[in-house]
């Protein structure tokens, strides 16, 4: 019921957006200095109006792959191989009333769900705030899960929103983010603090993931939060967010962020699915534990280098939980480490792009669960990065090749799989 009524406002407050905007523009139908502008990596640009006139961003992206898959396990090795189309999407933003107001919607077309973003968002404490209503990023998993996929900097199939097979960004999101998108009402703001620049915000989604637009299987929400502190000022565009210095900052740039979020009643391993979890009682009535993250990640960049450090904690929380309807059999943390992803991972990635546009990346990662044992489903694993690409036309086109080595030790059976992506990506 709850869910219902936030998509009633969502619907209603993108009719309300949409006919403000739609409104000036007729009004003012093609002023002297409308401009149609077309930037390379960014997509299609019009604006109409004068001062408060309204823009419109058009962009899409198309990112084709060949994968090659080694698998020992067991002391028997298997090889698959794969094309694929990583990255299907078409975005579409707007904004009026000089900034005040805003939409995006983003369209994906390699999953089972065309709608990967959709949302509104209204600039509040004179634009140096924004409430935003929808299903978008969340604030409140590690930095590079927030950034643009568009910008990865290994890339690899991605359906939906989510790292398929856990390449593009690593053993820690695989194993403790899964979807990138929620829903839910963000509220973020930004100021300065004498020469520091610090990013604040809060949300409170669904707590289900990527499923803003579909009935709730469980009352439970999400509360979040993160801040962001950059000492040394802030970086150009969203580069605080993107992994590669692709716009090759001048002067050195850092940025500390720190986050965390407690899922009430989380029903998916992740808290970021719909209805998995059906195994857990309170009282003789099917609920969920809560399911706790914290986060903690740092950028630092400066002429073309790039520095990239995460770690994530994920535990449950509750009291008199029961595997059994008539509470006999406690929930405890050997038996949740099977329901749930608990455990912990750390991430390191370092790269270099020269200013013709190679970009050479490594990173390491390396993930430990709650407990040892053959039920967890978080397991002990080491993941080994390497990777080249070639940024061109503005990075409107890239060509990438990367090497990913992966050790599981599920604590009876260790795997190694050896796995290479090709890709080529085109933005326009």
């Amino acid at each position: 019921m709850i869910a219902k009524r936030m998509n009633l406002i969502y619907v209603c407050t993108l009719l309300l957006v949409s006919t403000i905007v739609g409104a000036q523009s007729v009004s003012k139908l093609v002023p002297k200095d409308s401009t149609l502008l077309y930037i390379n990596g960014e997509g299609t640009f019009l604006r109409l109006g004068k001062r408060e006139g309204a823009t419109f961003n058009l962009a899409s992206t198309i990112q084709s792959g060949f994968q090659f898959n080694q698998l020992d396990s067991a002391n028997s090795k298997s090889n698959t191989n794969r094309l694929s189309l990583n990255l299907v999407r078409i975005s579409f933003t707007a904004s009026g009333l000089s900034d005040k107001v805003s939409l995006g919607v983003i369209n994906d077309f390699t999953g089972s769900s065309g709608l990967l973003e959709g949302w509104v968002g209204i600039s509040v404490l004179n634009n140096h705030g924004k409430l935003t209503l929808g299903q978008r990023q969340t604030n409140t998993n590690n930095r590079l899960a927030m950034a643009d996929e568009r910008y990865a900097s290994v890339m690899a199939q991605s359906i939906a929103g989510k790292s398929n097979d856990g390449i593009v960004y690593g053993g820690l999101m695989q194993n403790f983010v899964g979807s990138t998108r929620e829903g839910g009402i963000f509220f973020e703001t930004n100021f300065n603090l004498n020469k520091w620049r610090i990013y604040p915000s809060v949300s409170i989604t669904t707590g289900k993931g990527q499923n803003f637009f579909v009935t709730q299987s469980a009352p439970g929400f999400k509360y979040g939060g993160r801040i962001d502190v950059m000492p040394l000022g802030d970086f150009k565009k969203n580069g605080a967010f993107v992994a590669d210095d692709i716009y090759r900052e001048p002067k050195p740039k850092l940025s500390i962020g720190v986050a965390g979020s407690y899922n009430v009643q989380a029903n998916s391993p992740i808290g970021s699915d719909n209805g998995v979890i059906a195994s857990i009682y309170k009282g003789g009535v099917a609920t969920g534990a809560n399911y706790r993250k914290l986060v903690a990640d740092a950028i630092f960049k400066c002429n073309g280098f790039a520095l990239v450090g995460e770690y994530i904690n994920g535990t449950i929380a509750g009291k008199n939980l029961y595997t059994n309807a008539i509470g006999t059999k406690q929930l405890t943390t050997q038996i949740a480490s099977s329901l749930y992803n608990t455990g912990s991972a750390f991430n390191v990635q370092g790269s270099y792009i020269n200013t013709d546009g190679w970009a050479f990346n490594v990173r390491y990662a390396h993930i430990t669960p709650e407990n040892y044992i053959a039920t967890s489903l978080v397991h002990n694993q080491t993941w080994f990065t390497g990777g080249i690409n070639k940024y061109l036309s503005g990075n409107a086109l890239k060509i990438g090749l990367n090497v990913n080595y992966i050790q599981d030790n599920n604590s009876v059976l260790l795997k190694k799989m050896l796995t290479g992506n090709l890709a080529i990506q085109l933005i326009f």
